[in-house]
């Protein structure tokens, strides 16, 4: 039976894994174990709306304080320098081109092949540089809770508020360095040996030690799945400057650039900018040249080498590995949080439904799980690269050329022969993180081959353009980022925005013991 839990490494996987356990879990042991001679990268961070659901609707702690805490931006979307068109958007809202208006016989994909922006309420807040819609009495008109917003947030930030949420659980911390891991005679952990010539032990061990991957993929050598043949991107340059008076961008800018992408990621006092790339096509010095004409503000940017790929089986013997030492998959879509918040709710629910004696079944569905998840992040990204004909470098020819869309591949098919055809949905898996309508707004931004045309009828035309229309004059006047941290931060702005919210109630915890 599972009483105790160590966490190696006090990252924001760390402490996602460990508030998660600790807070469904309260009876269970949760050590973070963490060096201090091991610092943040503090770098800014973008994420998916899955991140606001897991802390606020899982976990069940109030978005009044992780906005007061994180001071978060809201992004609404992602807006893509990519293809032949100046620019095209997607959000998070399924409203855009998998929806179907009741005035219109099709779905919005068939009427949004020319101008695929604007097409619901969060693209015409992108365009307009808002962050949401302003309600008759001043304040922002917020989507339900965990749905359609996602936040850009500072990493050092949300690491500080994460480690003092969990000691307000009660979970324990420890500085310390490992020095070796001890194997048991079936295969797993036994113990952990630190630097400083401590011990411990846990009846389960979550590994989040990064890239590096110290017990699941040092200790017990499990193998790992390279992306290398699909996506071949391996470094990043980053950086970014304090901001002026600028708009704040409700939304991460993703830019074609020769031999990658570059991002800007905004927050309240900061403006980030990294450039991903292949460094089989630019060398380091050559990519921070070419970085410094997007970012000319940014000072001494750091290079970071990564890998895209996974650990086949996450779950080994006593080891969980969760966030980088468990996989990771290039920042296009700003799936690393996503990730680690189905990895930390899978492995607390799967807990709590075994009574912490998890039997073999439910460790290797665990595996199962996180393969396809990142099969299919993995399969999204590369329709990104295999349309994209903005720039006809080495680069990107070569991805044209070679990226293979993998599970992607029939939706694509399905797509060319049969356009927005909302049926599509039912291609996806049951854990596409995604949705049908990110794909669609992909393959029209894009202009990805499609045979089918759609010649509208004057009423259909005239009642599209009356719903971007509307769409318009909600986001003309609607709130900037500014205005609307005013108002949130503002006495009584969040019991306005929400009603009323207790202050940060524990959830209904399990009792397994």
């Amino acid at each position: 039976m599972i009483r105790s839990v160590l966490v190696l490494g006090g990252g924001s996987a760390g402490l996602l894994a460990a508030l998660t356990l600790k807070r469904k879990l309260p009876a269970l042991q949760v050590e973070v174990v963490a060096s201090s001679r091991i610092g943040v990268i503090g770098v800014g961070e973008g994420t998916t709306p899955n991140v606001p659901a897991h802390l606020n609707g899982y976990l069940g702690i109030p978005e009044r304080e992780t906005q007061a805490a994180l001071d978060p931006v809201f992004k609404l979307g992602v807006r893509f320098a990519w293809g032949r068109r100046d620019h095209f958007d997607y959000t998070f809202t399924g409203r855009q081109f998998a929806w179907r208006w009741p005035e219109l016989p099709k779905t919005n994909g068939f009427y949004a092949t020319e101008e695929p922006v604007g097409t619901d309420l969060a693209s015409a807040l992108m365009e307009a540089g808002k962050a949401a819609p302003r309600r008759a009495d001043r304040y922002p008109e917020l989507p339900p809770m965990g749905t359609q917003i996602a936040w850009h947030l500072e990493n050092r930030s949300f690491v500080a508020w994460l480690e003092s949420a969990c000691q307000r659980e009660g979970v324990t911390f420890r500085d310390a360095e490992l020095a070796e891991a001890v194997r048991d005679a079936e295969g797993g952990i036994a113990e952990l040996v630190f630097k400083d010539g401590t011990r411990t032990s846990a009846d389960l061990y979550v590994d989040s030690s990064g890239f590096g991957s110290l017990l699941l993929g040092g200790a017990l050598g499990e193998s790992f799945t390279s992306f290398s043949g699909q996506l071949f991107c391996d470094r990043a340059v980053a950086g970014g400057w304090d901001r002026g008076d600028e708009t704040i961008l409700p939304y991460t800018l993703s830019e074609t650039m020769p031999a990658g992408w570059a991002w800007r990621i905004d927050h309240p006092e900061r403006i980030h900018r990294g450039y991903v790339f292949c460094s089989d096509h630019l060398s380091d010095d050559e990519a921070v040249a070419q970085y410094s004409q997007v970012a000319p503000l940014a000072k001494n940017p750091k290079i970071v080498k990564f890998r895209s790929g996974h650990y086949r089986n996450p779950w080994a013997h006593n080891v969980v590995a969760i966030g980088n030492a468990a996989g990771f998959v290039e920042p296009l879509e700003a799936t690393a949080l996503m990730v680690i918040c189905l990895q930390a709710r899978w492995l607390t629910d799967g807990l709590i439904d075994s009574g912490c004696k998890p039997p073999p079944t439910m460790r290797a569905h665990y595996c199962r799980m996180n393969r396809t998840l990142w099969e299919t992040i993995r399969d999204f990204l590369a329709i990104h690269y295999r349309f994209n004909d903005r720039l006809e470098t080495d680069f990107w020819l070569r991805c044209r050329r070679e990226t293979d869309l993998g599970s992607a591949a029939e939706l694509v098919d399905f797509y060319r022969e049969n356009g927005a055809s909302g049926i599509g949905a039912s291609l996806l898996g049951a854990q596409d993180p995604f949705g049908l309508d990110s794909y669609l707004a992909l393959l029209t931004g894009l202009r990805a081959p499609c045979e089918v045309t759609h010649t509208s009828s004057p009423a259909e035309l005239a009642a599209w353009s009356e719903r971007k229309a509307a769409f318009r004059k909600i986001a003309a006047g609607g709130l900037g980022m500014r205005e609307v941290r005013q108002r949130l931060a503002e006495p009584s702005g969040w019991a306005r925005v929400r009603g009323t919210q207790p202050a940060s109630p524990s959830p209904k915890a399990a009792k397994v013991f």
